[in-house]
């Protein structure tokens, strides 16, 4: 299996955009979020349509010097998206250069190392202090970014439980520089 972490660009773009309910519905399980009157995850009733949702998204290909969308592409197919966000995005309490921001494998790809790889190619593309965030309920993901900070940081990490500005979340920290 080839797996390849691919910068998104304007002509892509709407790939991650497609995958995106996916991902929605995905962390509903987690934030225990109901879609909104016209079944979308994530957005209020003032966004009655996919499209209207898919232009919200629109920010990740309009600032390269700060926002990072990569698809994670199998055999050249659509696999899911690493979404990475530098620090002049972050909010001011967030002291890392480089988070997570959102991250998804699609089902079919889970368990074969796929996300793994995806993740540690985009922590090789930006180097620096690292956060990534998960839901305190969501163990399969603590267990994935566990297994893959601890094999990937040289320095160690740190892991905790905390108020964060997104929210109650496990919160990871790493330093790659």
């Amino acid at each position: 299996m080839n797996v390849e972490l691919k910068l998104s660009s304007d002509q892509d773009a709407h790939i991650i955009k497609n995958l995106w309910p996916l991902y929605q519905h995905d962390v509903s399980e987690f934030d225990a979020s109901k879609p909104n009157r016209y079944g979308l995850f994530g957005v209020d009733n003032r966004v009655t349509t996919l499209a209207a949702y898919s232009e919200s998204l629109n920010a990740w290909w309009n600032d390269p010097q700060s926002l990072f969308p990569y698809l994670i592409l199998v055999n050249g197919y659509p696999a899911g998206f690493n979404l990475v966000a530098a620090r002049s995005r972050l909010p001011q309490s967030i002291q890392a250069d480089f988070v997570v921001h959102e991250f998804f494998v699609l089902h079919a790809y889970r368990g074969k190392g796929i996300g793994e790889k995806a993740a540690v190619d985009g922590f090789a593309m930006h180097k620096g202090k690292w956060e990534i965030v998960t839901y305190p309920n969501h163990a399969r993901a603590i267990a994935f970014w566990r297994r893959v900070i601890h094999g990937y940081s040289r320095t160690g990490y740190a892991e905790d439980e905390m108020d964060h500005p997104w929210g109650r979340k496990v919160v990871f920290r790493f330093d790659n520089t």
